[in-house]
């Protein structure tokens, strides 16, 4: 497998680093494994991976050669199928968490599929959780929010499918419940000719009033996942001059109809003003 890293990114340095950097960084790096809860057999390989690195940029010699490589349009670094895993968490660990989880979900699929029960399924399960949620806090940072679910919402189908992990699905569908509100603003925002995706907004809205029990949030709910009512509030006056008049007064009546009192006034308004 080749990976879209090469030796000074890998170990964490840069290419003008001197040999003393580059040891003080590998020691770091050794001290620092992903305590997450992979094999001893993948971290052992990890280890090793990072010693070549080491190996190869502390020697003049397999340096020069290497930056000439480079020099050349050399790009990527090929592993072992035996440490291709091993590979792909430092390809996490080097920031490209979006990278790191397409190829672990391109190897968790066939014909690269890993038999049950093996350390390299449990190994890349684990690696795709962790990847899909911090590719989806990159993409939660650059405000972009569906994006950021496309992620969350192939991990938990990766986790479904494979029957693991079930602590940490939560935790990606909590995250996932959090983006809710930022997904609607985000869908309805867009560029109004794009007809699909602000009906998915819509539905989308209409599925979060719902959930919280109409306008006035009348559910009792723990769920920290869901806005408060003030904060609810605040989210839909930002939205709701991204919605049509017709639309207002269809969604107002609608949730009229199931006891909101609240949304028959609103529903009064948009017809009236």
């Amino acid at each position: 497998m080749e990976l879209p890293l090469d030796h000074f990114r890998l170990i964490g340095v840069s290419p003008s680093s001197t040999s003393e950097e580059i040891l003080r960084a590998f020691q770091l790096r050794l001290d620092k494994t992903p305590n997450d809860g992979f094999t001893f057999e993948v971290l052992t390989q990890r280890a090793e991976l990072l010693r070549l690195t080491a190996d190869l940029l502390t020697n003049a010699e397999s340096r020069k050669k290497y930056e000439d490589l480079v020099l050349n349009g050399a790009s990527g670094l090929d592993f072992a199928t035996n440490r291709e895993v091993a590979g792909l968490i430092l390809l996490w660990e080097s920031g490209s968490p979006k990278e790191a989880f397409k190829l672990t979900r391109k190897a968790l699929q066939p014909p690269q599929t890993p038999a049950l029960g093996s350390s390299r399924e449990a190994d890349l399960t684990l690696l795709a959780a962790l990847t899909s949620r911090d590719a989806a806090k990159k993409e939660q940072a650059q405000r972009c929010y569906s994006n950021a679910a496309d992620f969350l919402q192939e991990g938990i189908q990766i986790l479904q499918r494979m029957g693991k992990l079930g602590d940490l699905r939560v935790k990606l569908e909590d995250d996932l419940s959090a983006l809710l509100p930022y997904r609607i603003l985000d869908l309805l925002s867009r560029d109004p000719v794009d007809i699909e995706t602000h009906k998915k907004g819509v539905l989308m809205l209409l599925n979060l009033i719902n959930k919280r029990g109409g306008l006035e949030g009348k559910n009792n709910f723990d769920n920290e996942q869901i806005l408060d009512q003030k904060n609810f509030e605040i989210f839909f006056q930002q939205i709701k001059c991204f919605l049509t008049v017709n639309e207002q007064i269809d969604l107002f009546l609608s949730l009229q109809k199931k006891g909101s009192a609240q949304a028959g006034f609103f529903s009064f308004y948009s017809t009236n003003r």
